[in-house]
């Protein structure tokens, strides 16, 4: 399986949000949906931290942190 892209993985969280809240599903499968979700959210939490990182490397921010 490739790869998801952020965008990809905030797609997927979209539709597990919304297939909880419709409320068809059984409680065992709302417990994987969430789970999942939970996972996804983790995962686009670490890339949008890893970016915030990346720029404040090329702004030089990181720099500036460290010496104050």
């Amino acid at each position: 399986m490739a790869k998801q892209t952020f965008e990809e993985k905030i797609g997927k969280i979209e539709e597990i949000i919304s297939e909880l809240e419709g409320g068809a599903s059984s409680l065992d499968e709302s417990v994987k949906l969430y789970n999942s979700g939970m996972n996804l959210a983790q995962e686009c939490q670490k890339e949008l931290d890893e970016a915030v990182l990346k720029v404040k490397k090329i702004s030089g921010l990181e720099k500036e942190e460290q010496d104050e």
